[in-house]
């Protein structure tokens, strides 16, 4: 029985593809961007992200699978559903980041600055 691939961590691509449109951004306001707080920023976004919608990618899963109705991470205890359920948020960010997400992210170091 051929074992099922998981989502990939897109991660490391999806950190490099914002703090380059971060980085843009940023110029054209005029602000000579820190790579190190552009990563630190883009991270604390993704994080957030990925809180906010990864409930919704394990109901999904678990729904998809039969096994569940309306969950919580607190109802399940299988570590790798929790993380496959990350790593899809992660994917569709990569693949499809929301119109505003680079935007807020270089507003948000602008208003730090």
């Amino acid at each position: 029985m051929k074992k099922k691939e998981g989502t990939p961590d897109l991660r490391p691509k999806l950190v490099t593809d914002a703090i380059k449109n971060v980085a843009v951004l940023l110029k054209e306001k005029g602000y000579g961007p820190d790579k190190a707080v552009i990563e630190e920023v883009v991270n604390q976004a993704i994080d957030e992200y990925v809180e906010q919608w990864y409930e919704v990618s394990l109901e999904a899963i678990e729904l998809k699978d039969g096994e569940a109705d309306f969950v919580t991470d607190e109802e399940i205890d299988d570590p790798d559903l929790i993380e496959e359920a990350r790593l899809r948020i992660i994917k569709e960010l990569y693949e499809e980041p929301p119109e505003d997400f680079y935007r807020n992210i270089a507003e948000s170091i602008m208003d730090s600055q």
